[in-house]
């Protein structure tokens, strides 16, 4: 297989079936998201087993943590960069979805500070030039304050259901 900056390598795609197959993906889920045929990943599977059982390659808990996040992120769990009182922090959509309203609201306005007090803040609307992004942070941080609105969003929804049920006194 002949490389190129598009191509990715015949170890990679052979670890990453294995991985996801073991975190529970279908053979024909894998060829999907990686654009090969269900035969395909049966075989970079069986390639893979076969490596691990010859000792070629070795089992390792960052493999397998890796492609665990891999597969958050097809399924549309991303990880987001966010600031609170305390700096910078990453956590999953998921984890912060689990937070209550105060808490979100916080890191919301916070990240909205950041963000607006940042001068390069307009050229955030420009793609990103090729190679080194030097507004990279601020990106991500932008996507997180999208996506903390969104699940301020639900919240507070949730909140106005639960406030018009009925109480017994």
């Amino acid at each position: 297989m002949p490389s190129s900056d598009a191509e990715i390598s015949e170890e990679v795609l052979e670890e990453g079936a294995y991985h996801l197959k073991g975190l529970g993906l279908t053979e024909g889920q894998i060829a999907a998201h990686f654009e090969v045929t269900p035969d395909r990943v049966s075989s970079l599977i069986r390639s893979y087993a076969a490596k691990l059982k010859s000792g070629d390659v070795s089992p390792s808990e960052f493999d397998r943590v890796f492609w665990e996040d891999v597969k958050k992120e097809a399924e549309g769990d991303v990880k987001l960069t966010f600031l609170s009182d305390k700096g910078f922090h990453h956590s999953w959509k998921s984890e912060l979805r689990r937070l209550d309203g105060p808490t979100l609201m916080a890191i919301y306005e916070a990240s909205k500070d950041f963000l607006g007090t940042d001068p390069n803040q307009r050229f955030l609307d420009f793609p990103p030039p090729k190679g080194y992004d030097p507004l990279a942070m601020d990106r991500e941080v932008r996507k997180a304050v999208e996506v903390l609105g969104e699940l301020l969003e639900e919240k507070w929804k949730e909140e106005g259901k639960s406030e018009k049920k009925p109480t017994n006194l």
